[in-house]
This record gives C-alpha cells, structure tokens and sequence, in this order.
C-alpha cells in the first residue's frame, strides 16, 4: 500500500481519484476533467463501467463529452451482472484502458457485482500499469474498504484502506448512515467528498483536493 497522510491506497503507477459527484453536462466537474486529461495516455482508450443498465446512455454520453474536450476515444465496458464481471474479454477490456471511469447510481452493487471477478482484476492490472481509475459519486463507494448501506457496512475493494468514501457529502451531521455505521463500527474510518470536489491520490504519496469544496476525513476511533 501506499501512504499519503492519514490515508493509506492500493500501490500502483496510476492516480486513484474519488469524485464526490457533479453534473459535467452543467459544467459542474470542469476543473476536475481538466486535470483527468492532463494526466490521462492519449495511446490508451477511456473504459466507463457502471454495472447499472440505467446508468450506460449516461457513460456514453460522458464518453462523447471527453472525446469533444480532445481526450482519447472509449467505450462502455458490458458488465451488469457477476456472469460479465467473469468474462476475460471485459478484463481484457479493462486491462487496456489508460483511464477507467466507474459511474451508476448503486456503489454497493457495483463493489459486490465486481468482488473477486476477472473484471476487477483487469483494472487492477490497469492501475499498477499507469491507468487513472476514477469513482464518480457512487462509483466511488466501492474503492473503499467498506461501502455504507443503510447505516451498515457491507465489503469495498479495498483501494482505499479502513474506510467507507462517502459521495456527495454535506457533513458528517447530514449524514445519518453514516453516523450509525461509525458508531457500530470503532475500527471504521470514512472519506466525505462533497459535490464538485475530488480526492487525488497518487503514485508517490500525493494527496490533492480537486475542485471547489473540501474533503472531511473521519479517523477510527
């Protein structure tokens, strides 16, 4: 693992990056796009998964909007369920792309859809090679260790050790699953990342703050 502060990550040669939500159609992740393609290969295409049939329009449509701002092309990689998650050509899929972005409305089924699947493996192999793996809102609950479901935890992958990312913060107060889960859980840490706020996490310990708000870092008790 790599350490940063408080905060300890997967070890990789790419940045791990936790958005806490933001609309880029209304220009709400501009700063934040900027700086994913300042850093993203141009040679390696772009992978949006969701596990969320609701949620594939959308990351085509977030495909298009990189493309337009000069970013390589991409595609939607076709995982719904735990059978897609097991199939070597998403992993291949995965494995390919130089900046992997995880979206959907659900982090909890996607954390479990993709738990132990070849699928995650191949975005593990991604990172270590350089990729940026990017959670969007949801999608980056399942880079914690735990994901918040209804004031309980249920299992992350683990990107981020010992805590839950909590997207689209707006206080530990306003945040009642989240204060049940710290309170039954003593060993449990968490990760506030408000809307049109990322945290950056990179290669060489890097800690950085994206955007316009700040990210609240709950210790273990």
């Amino acid at each position: 693992m790599t350490r940063g502060g408080p905060l300890e990550w997967l070890t990789g040669a790419g940045w791990l990056v936790l958005v806490g939500g933001g609309d880029f159609r209304l220009g709400e992740t501009a700063e934040i796009d900027d700086r994913l393609l300042a850093r993203a290969d141009f040679s390696q295409p772009v992978a949006f998964v969701s596990a969320d049939v609701r949620s594939l329009s959308g990351g085509q449509e977030l495909l298009d909007y990189y493309a337009s701002l000069g970013g390589p092309q991409g595609y939607v990689v076709p995982i719904l369920d735990a059978a897609d998650a097991r199939r070597g050509e998403n992993r291949r899929l995965l494995a390919e792309a130089g900046l992997i972005l995880l979206g959907g409305e659900d982090g909890a089924s996607l954390a479990q859809v993709l738990q132990g699947s070849l699928a995650l493996g191949g975005m593990v192999e991604a990172f270590v090679g350089g990729a940026l793996v990017v959670g969007m809102g949801a999608g980056a609950a399942p880079l914690g260790e735990w994901v918040i479901v209804a004031g309980t935890t249920a299992p992350g992958w683990g990107w981020v050790d010992g805590v839950a990312v909590v997207p689209h913060f707006a206080g530990t107060a306003a945040e009642p699953d989240l204060q049940m889960a710290l309170r039954t859980r003593r060993d449990l840490g968490g990760l506030g990342i408000p809307e049109r706020t990322a945290l950056a996490l990179g290669p060489a310990g890097q800690v950085e703050t994206w955007g316009e708000g700040e990210v609240t870092v709950v210790v273990p008790r």
